[in-house]
């Protein structure tokens, strides 16, 4: 990690008390945090935290069973996929979705229903800044500690995260208006109007649901609303693709179906059509059809 001082960019090495990533040499990842004396033990053998304080990411440490194995800053994939989990997972690949189709920007407030583990939260908090605000609901208590405590430990202190034990279906306007709304819930379809109620003319809602008949009928549910445009469904597939000298495939294993990711922007109000003036009479417009009529009769 670096940071700038004075135009100059600073390299920060690892610190005690730091969360970290240890790569094995097969690629299995691990999450450790340092502390003076601390050792970190695994079918690789054992790595004293004393051998990475002080030193820069991406160091190369042995165990002591002569094992290499190097040391990162967790990225947020990283950490995602390997926190304490309270329910299952949104994946990487789907998060990553959200903030792009959900444009998800610095200083937005964003409105999340449905917390889970937090990992959807971490997102946002990060893309939204120390300028935005996330406001989510979940009628867990339990599930919002689980996902508080989650963030703290990736991002620290977030004063900008507001949550309530609450049931979106009860409305949300208290918190907002809202740049954009997130639901991780069972049913979207079913809380159209209170995001249409909620979100801003040209806010943006976007959902996550896990099978094919909850995303037909949240999209059928928005359609429906006539508040909603530019309905959009999407299945994200991730492929990772592995190089050996001369030869490249696709890796035998790849994360296919976890998900179906809805989007959809709230319209203004149509306007309604002006009335049509009635059309000024044409001077010798009722000669024009005598004579017509008379050419008819003959």
């Amino acid at each position: 990690m670096t940071s700038r001082a004075g135009g100059t960019i600073v390299v920060n090495p690892f610190r005690s008390g730091e969360l970290i990533l240890v790569v094995d040499r097969k690629g299995r990842h691990h999450l450790v945090r340092l502390k003076p004396g601390g050792e970190f033990h695994y079918h690789d053998g054992v790595i004293a935290h004393d051998d990475l304080i002080g030193h820069d990411e991406g160091v190369q440490v042995l165990t002591r069973l002569g094992r290499p194995a190097r040391a990162f800053r967790p990225r947020m994939q990283d950490y995602l996929l390997q926190m304490p989990r309270a329910s299952a997972v949104v994946y990487p690949k789907d998060v990553a979705f959200v903030l792009m189709w959900g444009d998800i920007f610095p200083g937005a407030h964003v409105f999340e229903a449905g917390v889970g583990s937090g990992g959807v939260a971490i997102a946002l908090l990060r893309a939204i800044g120390p300028t935005g605000t996330l406001v989510t609901y979940d009628r867990r208590a339990d599930m919002m500690a689980h996902a508080a405590k989650n963030a703290e430990v990736f991002l620290g202190e977030t004063p900008n995260w507001i949550m309530r034990q609450r049931d979106v279906a009860e409305g949300i306007t208290d918190d907002g208006p809202f740049d954009r709304i997130v639901f991780d819930l069972p049913d979207p379809g079913a809380v159209a109007s209170v995001a249409a109620d909620a979100l801003v003319p040209g806010g943006v809602v976007i959902w996550f649901v896990p099978n094919v008949t909850q995303i037909r009928d949240s999209a059928e549910a928005y359609t429906a609303s006539g508040t909603f445009a530019e309905i959009e469904t999407y299945e994200t597939i991730f492929r990772p693709w592995d190089f050996n000298g001369p030869t490249a495939r696709p890796a035998r294993r790849m994360i296919g179906h976890t998900g179906f990711i809805g989007v959809a922007r709230k319209r203004a109000p149509d306007e309604a059509d002006p009335a049509l003036p009635e059309p000024e009479p044409i001077d010798g417009a009722e000669d024009i059809d005598d004579d017509l009529g008379d050419a008819e009769r003959e």
